[in-house]
């Protein structure tokens, strides 16, 4: 990212944590190329942040490490999208994303991911865990 864009990120970050909420980014957990460096966005962010208090909901559908499009019974914690610090994750995307999701095998042919029993009425979903029920804290 750019310093400016770092910038702006986190001037919104301290105007909501001054605010009395607590800030919260969705990001990439997927490394990136940038030059000829491996960057994961949520990764820089963290270390740039300045002892700033951020929550991270990362993005991360290649597979390993997500499952795809599946309902485990016991979601699989956040930390398991390979970003050790995430509050929550964004592990299947409805249409599948091939240049990331290509060994998900468990997709719908038509690309998406649909709960169970509802396939036939086209409602698709992305998936998502959490380390919490409620991880924005809200009021």
């Amino acid at each position: 990212m750019l310093p400016e864009q770092k910038a702006y990120i986190y001037s919104w970050v301290d105007g909501v944590n001054a605010s009395g909420y607590l800030a919260g980014i969705y990001c990439s957990g997927i490394a990136a190329m940038a030059g000829n460096t491996s960057v994961i966005t949520a990764t820089d962010l963290r270390q740039n942040a300045a002892g700033r208090n951020i929550q991270f909901w990362v993005a991360n559908d290649s597979c390993p490490p997500s499952p795809g499009c599946s309902y485990p019974q016991k979601p699989t914690l956040p930390s398991a999208s390979g970003t050790q610090f995430a509050t929550a994750w964004q592990y299947a995307q409805s249409p599948r994303r091939r240049d990331f999701a290509r060994d998900c095998t468990n997709y719908s042919p038509d690309e998406n991911c649909y709960p169970p029993g509802l396939a036939a009425n086209k409602v698709f979903v992305d998936l998502d865990s959490a380390t919490s029920p409620d991880p924005s804290h809200g009021r």
